[in-house]
């Protein structure tokens, strides 16, 4: 095969890293929509089954920074490929589980593959792009992961309707993902791999953090549907700040090269307060909100979840619109204003949302979650672009990774907020409070991630001329 020119390779790279980013939100928004399903046809209990897509949440938290920081040793595309082959072999096997266990088993692997995917991807464009065209390539990718997120739950209702089975949306992902892994082999140049170096491998940090994310992710998950004070969500509780001590102690005492140096964030507050802005962001404006409105459509203006799918377009459609060009405008003017103007759209699109009631029409929720849409994509590529400019290159991996990470840990954040405020509710009048109790909620989140985007500083990613 011919070398490609840089100019080339950096399109091609782009393109692969994008399907990629493509490929993993249409996997988890399709299953988010089949639970029912899977629950009626294993004859599963439903909370047994919900278990499902949170394991693949908990596999992507956990193993986000350990394989970021692996990628750093052993080089972005062996191990981007590595995370479409995992991706894809746990797909096909989930399409034969004969029972809900092993779909949780084989999620948790599929987290962890998209771990791997989501650093890697985000890493191979920050290397191959110059600065002043990375925010650019950023947004791009970052629209066409919000176009996955769109477009999963049509493909998945889609499966489903026609083929009558749960199961043909696991089978419909792994061609898909084998077809990218060949794809990815041929296009991303070989010598886009090697760019770490030989640094000794950090075993006890990693086991120990992993452990400690996956007891934390347990223990939110827990607290949600078993109650705060219960024995195994405080246990869980417990273990995990224990093993998240020795992950801090290995990491600062005892790690000849560690997975993460902790100190990165009292010396560097490009990178810790645009990872905290992350943790807002996902919290106030993803997961929690999407099953807010689900709830809302359906049990206050009581319409149909076809409709709640259609209207939920409006926060997926213009985000992927707005990101490109926030991304291209982030290389012009910097990440700051544009990360914290972005987090006010969410911040008053969701006290907007808060204020409807039941006599709301559907026209106005639609608007209204468009802002939502606009303030989400002026943030999220400008953001990504801040964090990953504030390391040097060898350590693109591990920034990607612990973005991802904390990515994952707002967007079960904003989970356990909305499933702690709405716990118990019911179709009726006072459901309709409770939305708009727990919208307030999250609108306070927001304002907080917009406070926080405003007093980063200036960022590596700015121009400086």
């Amino acid at each position: 095969m011919k070398p490609q020119s840089p100019s080339l390779s950096k399109w091609t790279i782009l393109i692969t890293a994008s399907l990629g980013a493509f490929l993993m939100p249409v996997d988890s928004s399709m299953l988010f929509l089949v639970v029912p399903q899977i629950a009626t046809a294993l004859k599963q209990d439903p909370a047994l089954v919900t278990w499902v897509p949170t394991a693949s949440l908990i596999g992507t938290t956990a193993f986000s920074i350990p394989l970021g920081r692996l990628s750093d040793v052993l080089g972005r595309k062996r191990l981007y490929l590595a995370g479409l082959l995992a991706a894809g072999v746990t797909a096909l096997l989930a399409g034969f589980a004969q029972n809900a266990y092993q779909l949780i088993a084989l999620r948790l692997f599929s987290g962890a593959g998209a771990a791997l995917i989501a650093a890697n991807a985000w890493a191979l464009i920050s290397d191959t792009f110059p600065s002043q065209e990375r925010g650019k390539a950023l947004g791009i990718n970052t629209a066409v992961s919000f176009l996955g997120l769109s477009t999963g739950p049509v493909i998945g209702g889609s499966l489903v309707t026609f083929t009558g089975t749960w199961r043909s949306i696991f089978f419909f992902a792994f061609p898909l993902y084998m077809a990218l892994m060949v794809l990815s082999y041929w296009w991303i140049p070989r010598d886009s791999s090697a760019v770490g170096g030989k640094r000794p491998a950090d075993l006890p940090g990693s086991l120990s953090f992993i452990v400690g994310l996956g007891l934390l992710m347990l223990a939110l998950s827990f607290g949600r549907l078993s109650g705060w004070a219960s024995l195994p969500t405080l246990s869980f509780f417990a273990s995990s700040a224990a093993f998240l001590a020795l992950f801090g102690y290995v990491e600062l005492r005892l790690a000849r090269s560690p997975m993460l140096d902790l100190r990165v964030f009292s010396s560097n507050s490009q990178f810790a307060l645009g990872n905290l802005a992350t943790v807002f962001h996902y919290m106030s404006a993803h997961q929690g909100l999407t099953v807010l409105i689900a709830f809302y459509v359906q049990w206050v203006l009581n319409r149909s979840a076809a409709i709640a799918g259609v209207i939920t377009l409006a926060k997926f459609l213009t985000m992927a619109i707005f990101s490109p060009f926030s991304g291209w405008l982030s290389d012009r003017i910097g990440p700051r204003w544009l990360c914290a103007l972005g987090m006010a759209f969410v911040t008053a699109s969701l006290l907007l949302l808060a204020a409807m009631g039941p006599e709301a029409s559907l026209t106005n929720l639609f608007l209204r979650l468009s802002l939502l849409g606009v303030g989400i994509g002026l943030f999220a590529s400008p953001n990504i672009n801040s964090v990953l400019s504030s390391l040097p290159k060898d350590k693109l991996g591990t920034a990607s990774g612990t973005l991802g990470m904390f990515r994952s840990l707002g967007g079960t954040l904003g989970l356990v907020l909305v499933g702690s405020i709405v716990a118990g509710g019911k179709a009726e009048a006072g459901f309709a409070v409770q939305i708009k109790t727990a919208l307030i909620a999250l609108a306070v989140a927001a304002l907080a991630g917009a406070v926080v985007s405003a007093i980063r500083g200036k960022s590596t990613a700015e121009p400086t001329g």
